[in-house]
């Protein structure tokens, strides 16, 4: 059975038009044009077809259409390509190819003037506007809300990390695994020989942030070009990912030997010395510092993303600036039911801050790649002016992000 989605509504059977010679199975928009015709006088009539097709009525076409079509087609040299009567207009609607070499326009303008035409046009292409994520052909691409908060197809059109470098202090990332091999420039372990190791965490956080796009596997990472280093500093402990101030400070010293452009440190804990001085360090090395905001109100378990110089990102929010007051944080990120890489070609829904955190990561790495001399303090501006109010969340948005990094003044030299 054919149908013309040009044509508009469904009828439940075809009608053979015996006189036309069907020249092609598709439209074509360049070419075609839609001719209707008056089919008042048309009969229905069941059809007698199997359950539950055999109830359902099919509309001629009249002998007035057949013999008046046939006529139009020739005197005009038109191929016809489908055909189909749209019952509420009381109308039989053809498609028509008109010839290379002859004016379409001119065609209609004619046809337009012909009495025993009721209606033509060219043939139109429609689109969709849903902020989808067509672009990529990663099968749970369209699993990844986060990708429509943070704006990332639009975004990835202009940049997507390339000759950025991102430092992951984090738990053990499978560095197998088919959306992350190959995007993992190094890694180090600085957490204990006796504990537990833990790769799940790594394995999601890196995967929000640098999972390969476009490769027909898993999912899409926000900054897909960026090169990733993970200093494995966390392990499983009870019910959770663990690390202390000695292995942390391990990994932040080997860190500022080869200082990187940012350092993702989904983590929180309360105040420590020696890991803010390593973190100061960081700091006046240039690098962007990134760390996620504890849920709930402000506490004593808020480090690093309570330090100067540091971005703290919390989980996006449906309550706008009364959360951000409420929560003590300025910038949001998607950490809800996250679609991330586990382990062993895995993948699976995660929440928390730390991935809100990762997103926002990657956000960087979009912006540096294009815009290379921004400061924390500027990114965080930047970050903060491209948060959208979706309706159903607070986000920082990736492609806004980025036309303000190409918008502000005197910076246009550097992209």
């Amino acid at each position: 059975m054919k149908r013309l989605l040009a044509c508009g509504l469904i009828a439940w059977a075809l009608v053979a038009v015996p006189a036309l010679a069907l020249a092609a199975n598709s439209t074509d928009t360049e070419r075609d044009i839609l001719i209707t015709f008056d089919n008042s006088g048309a009969r229905a009539s069941p059809t007698a077809g199997a359950a539950p097709y055999r109830f359902r009525k099919r509309y001629e076409v009249t002998s007035a259409v057949r013999r008046v079509s046939a006529a139009v087609a020739k005197e005009h040299k038109l191929v016809a390509v489908d055909h189909w009567p749209i019952r509420s207009l009381s109308v039989y609607c053809f498609v028509y190819r008109v010839p290379n070499g002859i004016d379409r326009e001119l065609v209609i303008a004619r046809l337009s003037d012909d009495p025993r035409v009721e209606s033509v046009q060219l043939l139109q292409k429609f689109e969709t506007h849903t902020d989808g994520v067509s672009a990529y052909n990663d099968p749970y691409a369209r699993m990844q809300h986060g990708l429509q908060l943070l704006g990332l197809k639009s975004a990835h059109q202009h940049s997507t990390g390339l000759g950025v470098r991102i430092a992951i202090i984090d738990s053990h990332a499978d560095t197998e695994h088919e959306d992350l091999k190959g995007r993992i420039r190094r890694i180090e372990v600085f957490s204990g020989n006796d504990v537990s190791a833990d790769s799940q965490h790594g394995t999601a956080v890196a995967s929000v942030i640098g999972a390969r796009s476009n490769n027909a596997l898993g999912i899409v990472g926000v900054a897909p070009h960026a090169t990733l280093d993970v200093l494995v500093s966390c392990w499983h402990e009870h019910d959770g990912v663990v690390c202390d101030s000695f292995s942390l400070a391990k990994a932040l010293d080997r860190m500022l030997d080869d200082p990187p452009d940012v350092l993702n440190l989904s983590l929180t804990g309360p105040e420590d010395g020696l890991v803010g001085r390593l973190l100061r360090k960081a700091v006046a090395a240039g690098v962007v510092i990134v760390a996620s905001q504890p849920s709930g109100r402000a506490s004593a378990n808020s480090f690093p993303a309570s330090m100067d110089g540091v971005i703290g990102v919390a989980t996006s929010v449906d309550d706008g600036d009364a959360a951000i007051r409420e929560r003590g944080a300025s910038l949001f990120a998607p950490g809800e039911q996250i679609m991330v890489a586990v382990p062993d070609n895995r993948y699976d829904f995660r929440s928390g801050s730390s991935l809100a955190a990762a997103h926002v990561s990657g956000v960087i790495a979009l912006i540096l790649s294009v815009s290379p001399d921004e400061t924390t303090q500027t990114l965080k501006d930047i970050l903060r002016q491209s948060q959208v109010d979706s309706g159903a969340a607070l986000s920082v948005n990736a492609h806004v992000a980025i036309q303000l990094a190409h918008s502000a003044p005197g910076r246009a030299a550097s992209h």
